[in-house]
Protein backbone atom coordinates (compact mmCIF):
# COMPACT_ATOMS: atom_id res chain seq x y z
CA UNK A 1 0.00 0.00 0.00
CA UNK A 2 1.55 3.53 -1.38
CA UNK A 3 -0.20 6.50 0.60
CA UNK A 4 0.76 10.58 -1.00
CA UNK A 5 0.22 12.40 2.38
CA UNK A 6 -0.13 10.05 5.35
CA UNK A 7 -1.19 12.12 7.92
CA UNK A 8 -1.84 10.60 12.08
CA UNK A 9 -3.88 13.31 13.59
CA UNK A 10 -1.64 17.14 13.35
CA UNK A 11 1.38 15.03 12.01
CA UNK A 12 2.70 15.30 8.12
CA UNK A 13 4.25 12.01 7.95
CA UNK A 14 4.47 12.97 4.09
CA UNK A 15 4.70 9.52 1.41
CA UNK A 16 4.75 6.50 3.08
CA UNK A 17 4.74 2.95 2.21
CA UNK A 18 3.45 -0.20 3.65
CA UNK A 19 4.23 -4.00 3.14
CA UNK A 20 3.37 -6.93 4.74
CA UNK A 21 2.49 -10.58 4.40
CA UNK A 22 0.75 -12.99 6.22
CA UNK A 23 1.97 -16.24 7.99
CA UNK A 24 0.66 -19.40 9.36
CA UNK A 25 1.44 -17.81 12.73
CA UNK A 26 0.43 -14.21 12.29
CA UNK A 27 1.62 -11.16 10.13
CA UNK A 28 5.30 -9.99 8.84
CA UNK A 29 5.41 -6.31 8.55
CA UNK A 30 8.24 -6.30 5.64
CA UNK A 31 8.66 -2.47 5.03
CA UNK A 32 6.91 0.83 6.59
CA UNK A 33 8.55 3.63 5.69
CA UNK A 34 7.54 7.49 5.50
CA UNK A 35 9.64 10.74 4.12
CA UNK A 36 8.59 14.29 4.87
CA UNK A 37 10.31 17.31 4.37
CA UNK A 38 12.44 17.20 7.49
CA UNK A 39 11.99 13.41 8.97
CA UNK A 40 13.10 9.40 7.39
CA UNK A 41 10.91 6.85 9.22
CA UNK A 42 12.02 3.10 8.88
CA UNK A 43 10.32 0.23 10.16
CA UNK A 44 9.50 -3.68 10.32
CA UNK A 45 8.44 -5.93 12.67
CA UNK A 46 6.28 -8.91 13.36
CA UNK A 47 3.04 -10.12 15.05
CA UNK A 48 2.30 -13.60 15.98
CA UNK A 49 0.19 -15.56 18.14
CA UNK A 50 -3.52 -14.44 19.55
CA UNK A 51 -4.92 -13.46 22.80
CA UNK A 52 -2.47 -14.20 25.87
CA UNK A 53 0.03 -16.10 23.55
CA UNK A 54 0.00 -12.85 21.06
CA UNK A 55 3.26 -11.06 21.33
CA UNK A 56 4.72 -8.54 18.86
CA UNK A 57 8.33 -7.36 17.60
CA UNK A 58 8.88 -4.02 15.67
CA UNK A 59 12.54 -2.29 14.83
CA UNK A 60 12.28 1.50 13.85
CA UNK A 61 14.68 4.19 12.92
CA UNK A 62 13.62 7.71 12.58
CA UNK A 63 16.20 10.70 11.29
CA UNK A 64 14.69 13.77 11.96
CA UNK A 65 15.33 17.61 11.28
CA UNK A 66 13.03 19.31 13.78
CA UNK A 67 11.90 16.80 16.76
CA UNK A 68 10.02 19.87 18.13
CA UNK A 69 7.98 19.99 15.36
CA UNK A 70 7.17 16.00 15.33
CA UNK A 71 6.74 16.46 18.39
CA UNK A 72 4.10 19.19 18.17
CA UNK A 73 2.21 17.20 15.34
CA UNK A 74 1.63 14.29 17.72
CA UNK A 75 -0.15 16.55 20.52
CA UNK A 76 3.79 16.83 22.19
CA UNK A 77 4.19 20.83 21.63
CA UNK A 78 5.91 22.65 23.90
CA UNK A 79 8.20 20.19 25.11
CA UNK A 80 11.17 20.27 23.19
CA UNK A 81 12.36 23.37 20.68
CA UNK A 82 13.89 22.36 17.69
CA UNK A 83 16.51 19.44 18.04
CA UNK A 84 17.49 17.12 15.00
CA UNK A 85 19.69 13.68 15.07
CA UNK A 86 18.08 9.63 15.46
CA UNK A 87 16.51 7.70 17.35
CA UNK A 88 16.55 3.79 17.30
CA UNK A 89 13.75 1.93 18.84
CA UNK A 90 14.01 -2.09 18.84
CA UNK A 91 11.89 -3.70 21.06
CA UNK A 92 8.89 -6.40 21.99
CA UNK A 93 5.92 -6.70 24.20
CA UNK A 94 3.77 -9.80 25.08
CA UNK A 95 0.18 -8.73 23.01
CA UNK A 96 -1.03 -7.84 19.77
CA UNK A 97 0.42 -4.21 18.06
CA UNK A 98 -2.87 -2.05 19.08
CA UNK A 99 -2.41 -3.50 23.12
CA UNK A 100 1.14 -2.08 23.57
CA UNK A 101 2.28 -0.87 27.46
CA UNK A 102 4.96 0.69 28.28
CA UNK A 103 5.00 -1.30 31.16
CA UNK A 104 5.31 -4.24 29.62
CA UNK A 105 8.21 -3.55 27.04
CA UNK A 106 11.43 -5.32 26.20
CA UNK A 107 14.04 -3.69 24.27
CA UNK A 108 15.91 -0.47 23.87
CA UNK A 109 15.95 3.28 22.91
CA UNK A 110 18.99 4.69 21.26
CA UNK A 111 19.11 8.39 21.18
CA UNK A 112 21.18 11.10 19.64
CA UNK A 113 19.77 14.71 19.07
CA UNK A 114 21.10 18.02 18.58
CA UNK A 115 21.54 21.68 18.46
CA UNK A 116 17.96 21.79 20.67
CA UNK A 117 16.35 23.06 23.46
CA UNK A 118 13.78 21.50 26.49
CA UNK A 119 10.97 23.83 26.84
CA UNK A 120 8.98 22.63 29.24
CA UNK A 121 9.70 19.22 32.23
CA UNK A 122 6.75 17.97 33.16
CA UNK A 123 5.22 14.35 34.08
CA UNK A 124 3.63 14.07 30.42
CA UNK A 125 7.23 14.94 28.99
CA UNK A 126 9.88 12.88 30.09
CA UNK A 127 9.38 10.83 32.70
CA UNK A 128 10.37 7.89 31.01
CA UNK A 129 13.71 9.85 30.12
CA UNK A 130 14.32 10.79 33.92
CA UNK A 131 13.85 14.37 32.32
CA UNK A 132 11.01 15.37 34.86
CA UNK A 133 13.79 15.05 37.91
CA UNK A 134 15.33 18.22 36.42
CA UNK A 135 12.65 20.75 36.71
CA UNK A 136 13.81 20.05 40.85
CA UNK A 137 17.34 21.07 40.14
CA UNK A 138 17.40 24.95 39.21
CA UNK A 139 16.39 26.02 42.79
CA UNK A 140 18.64 23.87 44.11
CA UNK A 141 22.24 24.40 42.19
CA UNK A 142 24.51 26.39 44.15
CA UNK A 143 25.75 27.69 40.93
CA UNK A 144 23.16 29.91 39.45
CA UNK A 145 21.41 28.62 36.12
CA UNK A 146 17.92 29.39 36.99
CA UNK A 147 17.95 31.69 33.95
CA UNK A 148 18.64 28.42 31.23
CA UNK A 149 16.24 26.71 33.01
CA UNK A 150 13.27 29.30 33.27
CA UNK A 151 14.00 29.45 29.51
CA UNK A 152 14.35 26.38 28.50
CA UNK A 153 17.55 24.35 28.55
CA UNK A 154 19.38 24.73 24.86
CA UNK A 155 21.71 21.59 24.69
CA UNK A 156 23.91 21.05 21.92
CA UNK A 157 23.50 17.08 22.02
CA UNK A 158 21.07 14.99 24.15
CA UNK A 159 22.14 11.28 23.75
CA UNK A 160 22.43 7.58 25.56
CA UNK A 161 20.80 4.57 25.42
CA UNK A 162 17.89 3.44 27.39
CA UNK A 163 16.66 0.17 28.44
CA UNK A 164 13.52 -1.76 28.85
CA UNK A 165 12.93 -4.11 31.31
CA UNK A 166 11.05 -5.88 33.92
CA UNK A 167 8.73 -2.62 33.80
CA UNK A 168 11.63 -0.11 34.08
CA UNK A 169 12.87 1.86 31.96
CA UNK A 170 17.10 2.25 32.69
CA UNK A 171 20.02 4.50 31.65
CA UNK A 172 23.77 4.53 32.35
CA UNK A 173 24.57 6.65 29.61
CA UNK A 174 21.85 9.75 29.25
CA UNK A 175 23.43 12.59 28.77
CA UNK A 176 22.34 16.30 27.81
CA UNK A 177 25.38 19.05 26.88
CA UNK A 178 24.70 22.21 26.88
CA UNK A 179 26.57 25.89 26.99
CA UNK A 180 25.75 26.09 30.63
CA UNK A 181 26.61 22.84 32.20
CA UNK A 182 26.32 18.89 31.07
CA UNK A 183 24.05 16.59 32.76
CA UNK A 184 24.35 13.05 33.21
CA UNK A 185 21.60 11.31 34.52
CA UNK A 186 22.15 7.14 35.55
CA UNK A 187 19.33 4.87 37.30
CA UNK A 188 15.72 3.97 36.21
CA UNK A 189 12.29 5.04 35.63
CA UNK A 190 9.53 2.63 37.51
CA UNK A 191 6.66 2.53 34.61
CA UNK A 192 4.34 0.68 36.70
CA UNK A 193 4.96 2.14 40.35
CA UNK A 194 5.53 5.56 38.58
CA UNK A 195 8.90 6.26 40.73
CA UNK A 196 12.32 6.71 40.20
CA UNK A 197 15.57 5.76 41.34
CA UNK A 198 18.25 7.83 39.74
CA UNK A 199 21.42 10.00 40.13
CA UNK A 200 21.91 13.55 38.24
CA UNK A 201 25.00 15.25 38.01
CA UNK A 202 25.59 18.41 37.14
CA UNK A 203 28.55 19.98 35.31
CA UNK A 204 29.51 23.09 35.27
CA UNK A 205 30.85 25.19 32.27
CA UNK A 206 33.99 26.84 33.04
CA UNK A 207 35.33 27.38 29.41
CA UNK A 208 34.04 30.33 28.62
CA UNK A 209 34.77 31.65 31.98
CA UNK A 210 38.52 31.18 31.36
CA UNK A 211 38.11 32.69 28.32
CA UNK A 212 36.66 35.80 29.37
CA UNK A 213 39.03 35.89 32.13
CA UNK A 214 42.12 35.84 29.50
CA UNK A 215 40.12 38.64 27.68
CA UNK A 216 40.20 41.08 30.62
CA UNK A 217 43.71 40.54 31.87
CA UNK A 218 45.79 40.77 28.51
CA UNK A 219 43.08 42.03 25.29
CA UNK A 220 43.91 39.34 22.40
CA UNK A 221 46.88 38.18 23.41
CA UNK A 222 45.05 37.28 27.46
CA UNK A 223 42.28 35.95 25.08
CA UNK A 224 44.53 33.36 23.57
CA UNK A 225 46.06 32.38 26.65
CA UNK A 226 42.79 31.92 28.56
CA UNK A 227 41.79 30.04 25.10
CA UNK A 228 44.89 27.84 25.69
CA UNK A 229 44.02 27.12 29.59
CA UNK A 230 40.69 26.57 28.92
CA UNK A 231 41.56 23.67 26.17
CA UNK A 232 44.48 22.07 28.78
CA UNK A 233 42.22 22.33 32.20
CA UNK A 234 38.98 21.68 30.50
CA UNK A 235 38.66 17.93 32.62
CA UNK A 236 39.90 19.30 36.04
CA UNK A 237 37.62 22.21 35.55
CA UNK A 238 34.45 20.49 34.52
CA UNK A 239 34.61 18.90 37.51
CA UNK A 240 34.92 22.52 39.90
CA UNK A 241 31.49 23.15 41.30
CA UNK A 242 30.20 20.04 40.07
CA UNK A 243 26.79 18.31 42.25
CA UNK A 244 25.53 15.33 42.13
CA UNK A 245 21.93 14.43 42.72
CA UNK A 246 19.80 11.62 44.42
CA UNK A 247 16.45 11.30 42.81
CA UNK A 248 13.62 9.19 44.41
CA UNK A 249 10.36 9.00 44.75
CA UNK A 250 7.06 9.24 42.81
CA UNK A 251 6.94 10.90 39.67
CA UNK A 252 4.39 13.59 40.76
CA UNK A 253 6.69 14.92 43.15
CA UNK A 254 10.11 13.30 43.76
CA UNK A 255 12.64 14.03 46.22
CA UNK A 256 15.78 15.52 45.29
CA UNK A 257 18.67 14.86 47.68
CA UNK A 258 22.76 16.53 47.24
CA UNK A 259 25.04 13.70 47.55
CA UNK A 260 28.14 13.94 49.53
CA UNK A 261 31.63 13.15 48.30
CA UNK A 262 31.43 9.54 49.28
CA UNK A 263 28.47 8.62 47.76
CA UNK A 264 29.14 10.06 44.62
CA UNK A 265 32.29 7.86 44.79
CA UNK A 266 30.52 5.19 45.43
CA UNK A 267 28.00 5.34 42.05
CA UNK A 268 30.91 6.26 40.28
CA UNK A 269 32.22 3.23 40.99
CA UNK A 270 29.27 1.15 40.34
CA UNK A 271 29.14 2.83 36.95
CA UNK A 272 29.48 0.12 33.75
CA UNK A 273 33.27 0.40 32.73
CA UNK A 274 33.41 2.55 29.18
Amino acid sequence: MDVDDLRIGAAQLGSARLRSHPTAAGLVLDQFSARGRAHRLEASGEWFGRGAAARTRIAAVIDNQDFGALLEGFGFGGRLGGGKGNARLDAAWPAAPADVSVASLQGTLALDARDGRLLEINPGAGRVLGLLSLAELPRRLTLDFRDFFDKGFSFNQLGGNIRFAGGLARSDDLAIKGPAAEIRIRGAANLRTQTFDQTIEVRPRSGNLLTAVGAIAGGPVGAAIGAAASAVMAKPFAHFGAKTYRVSGPWSEPKVEVMTRDQTRAVAAEAPAG
